[in-house]
């Protein structure tokens, strides 16, 4: 299949963060870049899986330099992944480096507003950005809405759901949905990586097509994965919404219950709708 047509999704993507299902209900997955480490956690930080976490973090802030937290998909929170955050970093500062929260899950920066410890809210502060004022979103979510409703006209698939991009986080975030239930939902709050379709749909700015979500090397040893089946999800297609000038709206993906081989119709049909978007 022709670029011109969308993209296949064959590989993972340069995803670049090896994950590993550290206990029960906690993944963590480490990736390193220019003297930065960066520690991805997925699941519930709690008092059970807070010592596994702290392994991680403790280690990589055994020499001076910048360790980055990724918290975006910790799902639920308790006062022991609190605690971990703090002492982390007051041991980054002894040593002569730091522990910096690049993103959180709202379920993280709630607990981290509730505490009582002052550098909990400089924390929460850290990872809050301001939003588009609601004169600017509204134009932005009603083309969303209006492309997922044609998208699933042109998939006839039973889920979906629009994100609208961020760009002072720079993240997407669900804005409205068909057919997905609570955990689906709470995991996928926000998105920036390259494991998901609308990820990479979101960073190349071209369709992703995956026709067999199990067998697609993005998802494969990543807790999305899981996530997905739990949701019944067997194919999925991510189409990016551009402004008249190019800049990212958003994402529109829709999702079959049963791997699907989209027809060629479908792929033009679905690679338009990119360029069409920019004028609804």
């Amino acid at each position: 299949m022709g670029m011109g047509m969308g993209r296949e999704m064959g590989l993972a993507g340069g995803r670049g963060v090896e994950w590993s299902r550290s206990s029960q209900n906690l993944w963590v997955g480490v990736s390193r870049s220019e003297g930065t480490v960066t520690i991805c956690a997925s699941g519930e930080l709690d008092a059970h899986s807070a010592p596994v976490l702290a392994r991680y973090l403790y280690r990589a802030v055994e020499r001076p330099g910048r360790v980055v937290l990724d918290l975006s998909r910790v799902t639920f929170c308790g006062a022991a992944g609190v605690d971990l955050l703090l002492k982390a970093r007051r041991r980054a500062a002894g040593a002569g480096g730091a522990v910096v929260v690049g993103r959180a899950h709202s379920a993280v920066v709630r607990l981290l507003e509730a505490c009582r410890e002052p550098e909990a809210w400089l924390i929460a502060e850290e990872v809050r950005a301001m939003p588009l004022s609601p004169h600017e979103q509204r134009p932005r979510l009603s083309v969303l809405a209006q492309a997922l409703m044609v998208a699933f006209e042109i998939t006839g698939a039973p889920m979906g759901n629009a994100q609208h991009y961020d760009p002072a986080a720079g993240v997407l975030r669900i804005v409205a949905q068909r057919g997905f239930h609570h955990p689906f939902l709470r995991f996928f709050e926000t998105v920036a990586d390259r494991e998901t379709a609308c990820g990479v749909a979101a960073q190349d700015q071209q369709p992703v097509l995956v026709e067999e979500v199990r067998a697609c090397p993005v998802f494969l040893g990543t807790p999305a994965l899981d996530v997905l089946e739990d949701s019944h999800v067997g194919a999925v297609v991510s189409v990016p919404v551009t402004a008249r000038d190019g800049a990212l709206i958003g994402v529109v993906s829709v999702h079959h219950r049963q791997a699907t081989r989209w027809s060629g119709e479908q792929r033009r049909t679905l690679t338009a709708l990119t360029q069409a978007a920019r004028l609804l």
